[in-house]
């Protein structure tokens, strides 16, 4: 079995190696400064801080894509085209299925600003999906872009590419491309660089991949950065996507990662949308919907009024927020699970519990020596009777990993310890040495404590499908220098009554100790 990075190890390990590389690549002649500079970057959190613990508590669920059929909202024909890569009976979580329900059947404009790993996509993707399900049906599916997603980088966009291919697979009604600077012009050039790219993705008859294909049929879905968008709209061989028979039917816009738009950047791409509006719609309001995704815009329900402002000023479309009325809030938050639902408390773990459950997955039979040491540690009798009858359920699966995982759960999951350790996380990522502190106060090894009980926790699940009592990760943080400061003034600070330090890591423009003037 793996072992996971012990995180003050790795934290210790960057940090030495970063220290390393910033002091061979400034050497200071002078001795004296020299040894300044080194002892300014040894002072803790200087250059590298860490490590932070962030966890991301389980999303609410709501209805599946089945449910959303049952009831009238979604299209029936995603009965056909759902499969692994778009489930049609696994609930969605609540955020999604309140931003389909918006768009698709309130037709409103939107901003989904839920955090990382949260399905931002799904919350766009599907109601597209819905307009072009009735289209098909409709008979009215001919070759023009009805969806943009614009992306602030080729990255996001080849992700997406990824998330196409297995979702449209069986479905080559629906085109898509991706029409950025690495796209080819012709057809044997295109392949050639697919190929190259994507060496374990198929190459589907419904992804166009040269310009040339784009051109002759603009893709139902196509997706750009905002420099190529700027390209299209001026190059008039670019012209099907814009204007005439295959420019009628555009619909979406979606701005994915939206908070990169601010400053001038945002002025620039709120004039870009307001141009494509033009060519397209001829800037007539409430003809496209408009969606934002972002992990990072506004800090809560109080930041939304300015959230809908900025989307209304970038998209130049109406963005509403009133407390009051729910079908007047374009901004959809996530809605997480309370640690309070994984049920009752049975009391706590010892300090010593936690370190030898880690102990005991290195072993040969873990399940039976996981359920030894909880007896050993007394934890209650129905308590070790669930972690059992837990580990019975994947007594004939190939691995042991979910029958370790399924006892963990039983284990831990009415553990005040841990529960305790969810609640401090749920409001904003924590160091880890604080953290320690108040998990397991008074213990001189506590952040050693802490970090056994995350590697369980984050193990930690009922099934394989299913969260961890803990989806957790480490962030180490490393900064580069500004600069370095000194104070020309030996004489003063050779002076006993004086400090000899001359030399700062941090912008100033007087030393504090003689008030003369600092150099970079």
């Amino acid at each position: 079995m793996t072992n996971p990075l012990h995180p003050l190890q790795t934290t210790a390990l960057i940090r030495d190696s970063y220290l390393r590389y910033l002091k061979t690549t400034y050497p200071f002649q002078d001795r004296d400064l020299r040894d300044q500079f080194w002892r300014a970057l040894e002072e803790p959190d200087m250059v590298v801080k860490g490590p932070l613990l962030e966890t991301s508590p389980p999303f609410k669920t709501g209805r599946s894509i089945a449910q959303l059929i049952e009831d009238g909202i979604l299209h029936p024909g995603f009965r056909e085209m759902c499969s692994d890569a778009l489930p049609l009976h696994r609930p969605l979580y609540l955020h999604q299925e309140r931003a389909i329900v918006k768009v698709v059947r309130n037709g409103r404009n939107l901003v989904v600003a839920t955090g990382t790993g949260s399905g931002k996509t799904e919350t766009f993707l599907i109601p597209i999906l819905d307009h072009l399900l009735r289209e098909r049906e409709a008979g009215t599916l001919s070759p023009g872009v009805r969806a943009l997603l614009l992306y602030p980088m080729n990255a996001l966009a080849n992700d997406q590419l990824k998330r196409l291919r297995r979702v449209l697979r069986h479905f080559p009604d629906i085109t898509f491309g991706r029409y950025t600077g690495e796209t080819q012009e012709g057809d044997v050039e295109a392949e050639k660089s697919f190929r190259d790219q994507f060496p374990h993705e198929p190459l589907l008859p419904n992804e166009l991949i040269s310009r040339t294909q784009m051109r002759a049929a603009p893709p139902h879905l196509l997706l750009t950065n905002y420099a190529m968008l700027e390209y299209l709209l001026l190059r008039p061989l670019d012209n099907e996507f814009f204007d005439g028979e295959t420019a009628r039917f555009w619909h979406f816009i979606v701005l994915d990662e939206a908070h990169v738009y601010d400053g001038a950047s945002g002025i620039e791409i709120a004039m870009l949308l307001r141009r494509l509006k033009d060519r397209v719609v001829g800037s007539q309001p409430g003809r496209l919907r408009c969606l934002a995704t972002s992990a990072t815009l506004g800090r809560g329900a109080e930041d939304y009024p300015d959230v809908v402002t900025f989307a209304g000023e970038l998209f130049g479309e109406p963005f509403e927020w009133e407390a009051d009325d729910p079908n007047c809030r374009d901004v959809v938050e996530a809605s997480r699970v309370p640690p309070a639902d994984l049920g009752a408390v049975w009391g706590q773990g010892t300090p010593d519990l936690y370190p030898a459950l880690d102990a005991d997955l290195e072993v040969a039979a873990p399940v039976t020596a996981l359920l030894e040491t909880a007896e050993a540690h007394r934890l209650p009798a129905k308590v070790i009777a669930e972690a059992r009858q837990a580990a019975e359920r994947f007594a004939d699966a190939d691995t042991q990993t979910d029958v370790i995982n399924a006892c963990l759960h039983a284990l831990l999951r009415g553990d005040g310890r841990l529960r305790r350790l969810q609640e401090a996380l749920r409001q904003e990522p924590r160091f880890l040495n604080a953290l320690a502190d108040e998990i397991f106060p008074d213990q001189d090894d506590a952040q050693e404590r802490l970090i056994h009980l995350v590697n369980l926790a984050v193990r930690a699940r009922p099934g394989p499908d299913d969260l961890s009592l803990l989806p957790a990760r480490y962030h180490v943080f490393a900064r580069s220098l500004e600069g370095a400061f000194a104070c020309l003034n030996v004489s003063a600070h050779a002076a006993p009554t004086v400090s000899d330090e001359r030399l700062f890591l941090t912008r100033r423009e007087a030393c504090p100790h003689c008030r003369s003037r600092v150099f970079e």
